[in-house]
């Protein structure tokens, strides 16, 4: 009877290990109630450059075509706090290739950047010295290689700038 007793002990442990694994495995495959995804359903298309009223080429393959001029009497210098309404799109011009924007999952407000020089290490050379003399108003698509960019490959940015913030 003992022994019986010992086997019984052994089987429920087990059991319950082998049930709880079973459960743990069941509820992993369901759909994550906390799963997030980034929507840029709202993000404009990028503007076509062959109606840029001015091309400005450097040596070193950075290209900012001057899409619309702004009206405001200030230009973007390195150190202004800016707020832009923008896309960055990687690799290519589709859709497909949008990575961020400041239109992320239906937001209709600008993005601050704060001290414009700082973002060289986090977006890339070529979107700051893209971004520098623009005026309120204006908008500009970047395309900075990937020796200008902090993202490996060919960037293009649709940029608007919406203010300066002094």
């Amino acid at each position: 009877m003992m022994k019986l007793f010992h086997q019984i002990t052994l089987i429920k442990p087990i059991s319950l290990g082998i049930l709880f694994l079973t459960s743990a495995f069941i509820y992993s495959c369901e759909e994550d109630p906390f799963y997030f995804t980034y929507d840029y359903s709202d993000a404009p298309n990028l503007a076509d450059v062959s109606k840029a009223i001015e091309t400005i080429e450097s040596e070193d393959g950075l290209i900012v075509y001057i899409m619309s001029e702004g009206s405001g009497t200030q230009e973007v210098t390195i150190r202004d706090n800016i707020f832009l309404f923008y896309t960055t799109f990687r690799g290519g011009t589709s859709r497909d290739n949008i990575v961020d924007s400041s239109y992320l999952n239906g937001s209709l407000a600008s993005t601050q950047f704060a001290e414009l020089g700082t973002y060289e290490r986090t977006r890339g050379a070529g979107f700051v010295r893209g971004i520098l003399g623009m005026k309120e108003g204006e908008h500009r698509v970047i395309m900075a290689p990937d020796s200008l960019n902090a993202y490996g490959e060919i960037v293009y940015w649709d940029v608007t700038l919406d203010y300066i913030a002094y």
